[in-house]
């Protein structure tokens, strides 16, 4: 998806993208370990399973207008844009989405802030070395291969949204949903 988004840039504008991408995730997640409870809860009167359907349908609805609506146009990579795409789409939601958000609040809670510090740092240089070396994979894969892929990873975003918005929906209504346990 990566490589995708950005097949337009030149190197330095595509590595730089890459390190705005996976530094404004590391740096919303890092905010968000400690505060999104206390903002959900305390400024919004969320909860964490409210906060699973909203984010199960904003990533449904992106993987969905990417599979059946994608307009190369739209998300045009050019160096004015660098850092806006840094932001959106790369680093929220697609490093940074709601599955990230609630997981790192979870292990913060049961595991204290070092464990969940260190958890966050490991995984987000392993998404760095990823989107780095995207276009390299890119390259290997050639275009029509990396089409295939980019839109297989989408289905499994909007599946990953789904099970989002079916278990916040099973959560906030205190419904045992089979599906939800098979997996």
């Amino acid at each position: 998806m990566y490589s995708e988004l950005t097949k337009d840039l030149e190197k330095k504008d595509r590595n730089r993208l890459f390190n705005t991408a996976v530094f404004v995730g590391f740096l919303t997640l890092f905010i968000l370990m400690f505060t999104g409870r206390w903002v959900m809860e305390a400024v919004f009167q969320i909860h964490v399973a409210e906060f699973r359907i909203a984010g199960g349908i904003l990533l449904t609805v992106i993987a969905v207008k990417q599979i059946a609506f994608y307009n190369p146009e739209e998300y045009q990579a050019s160096p004015g844009k660098v850092m806006e795409m840094g932001v959106v789409p790369m680093a929220v939601p697609l490093l940074v989405g709601p599955g990230a958000i609630v997981t790192s609040i979870l292990v913060l809670d049961r595991d204290g802030w070092i464990i969940a510090t260190l958890a966050l740092l490991v995984n987000l240089v392993i998404a760095w070395v990823v989107v780095r070396f995207s276009p390299t994979l890119s390259k290997l894969m050639g275009r029509f291969g990396t089409l295939v892929i980019a839109r297989i990873l989408w289905i499994f975003i909007a599946a990953i949204g789904a099970h989002f918005l079916i278990s916040g929906i099973s959560e906030v209504f205190g419904v045992n949903l089979p599906i939800l346990t098979k997996f």
